[in-house]
């Protein structure tokens, strides 16, 4: 009887296993679109463009270059963050402060229009970019794990104690929360509201951009790739709590167990369904999510 349980139960740890590594990265994804709604309530649903970008960073490093994806990690940063700070600045300033639906449908057409770009300059076709540790598998008791999400995970986990450190040690950091929480206020103390904003804008795109080229190492990428994506952001962002970087990461591991379990019990074409489902009832019944704040 023992044995059968066991046989039974290493299925469901493997797919915990993978769930976790695949969902650390969605978390790093998440924390950049939860940031931007935080600072400026801004419901950025490009986010997911940028972590296609900073895909075809790594891809491109990786067939022009002959660079590993992964040393491709702080130029994918900085482009990312610039392109960020220039959505900043041509579209999303005269948002700030109000997620209005003009904002959304700004949001949008950026979306589209990036993907568009992306489908003229890097064409349809699906493209990879192995890094060093592709086609490595680490063995862990009866369970396996790919090396290159291994790898993904540490980094996504690292970038998110990062951010929560320059929040919360940072003079920086506290100025960003003094913004969030009242931006007259803040300006009135002599913080400029305007740098603040972009600032933290281009940083939030900057981890979208880390999160495509660590994703990349082991999930092919084409232009549509932001807009399957994204649906994980908002998810992961409105179970772990809108505003709360912690909270979007935790939702971002959450999600990528749902999906694994659900592919191993259920379907994998339908492992996105329970998602969507608990989708409607945190925002049903709980909008502020586990660690999110509650806003007007």
């Amino acid at each position: 009887m023992g044995a059968y349980l066991d046989a039974a139960l290493i299925p469901v740890g493997q797919a915990l296993l993978s769930g976790v590594l695949v969902g650390g990265v969605y978390g790093l994804m998440s924390i950049g679109f939860s940031l931007a709604f935080g600072v400026m309530r801004i419901v950025n649903f490009a986010h997911g463009d940028l972590v296609m970008y900073g895909m075809y960073v790594g891809v491109i490093a990786s067939t022009a270059f002959g660079v590993d994806p992964l040393y491709a990690i702080p130029l994918s940063f900085l482009l990312m963050a610039l392109l960020g700070a220039a959505q900043y600045q041509l579209v999303f300033k005269r948002f700030v402060g109000a997620a209005t639906l003009q904002q959304l449908l700004a949001a949008i057409g950026l979306g589209l229009v990036l993907q568009m770009i992306a489908q003229v300059v890097f064409g349809a076709d699906a493209r990879s970019a192995p890094s060093m540790f592709g086609g490595q598998f680490v063995l862990l008791g009866p369970l396996f794990a790919s090396a290159a999400q291994i790898v993904a995970f540490i980094v996504a986990v690292l970038c998110t104690i990062a951010v929560e450190a320059l929040l919360l040690g940072t003079r920086w950091g506290k100025s960003v929360r003094a913004v969030a929480d009242d931006i007259e206020a803040a300006e009135l103390v002599g913080l400029s509201a305007q740098t603040i904003n972009i600032t933290a804008f281009a940083l939030a795109c900057g981890l979208a951009g880390i999160a495509g080229t660590i994703m990349v190492t082991y999930y092919p990428v084409d232009p549509s790739k932001g807009l399957s994506l994204m649906p994980i952001a908002i998810i992961a962002t409105t179970i772990g709590g809108l505003g709360s970087i912690r909270g979007s990461f935790f939702g971002g591991l959450f999600c990528g167990v749902v999906q694994q379990l659900t592919a191993m019990l259920w379907n994998s074409a339908l492992q996105d369904v329970p998602l969507y489902v608990l989708l409607l009832v945190f925002i049903a019944y709980k909008p502020t999510g586990m660690f999110g704040f509650r806003t007007e």
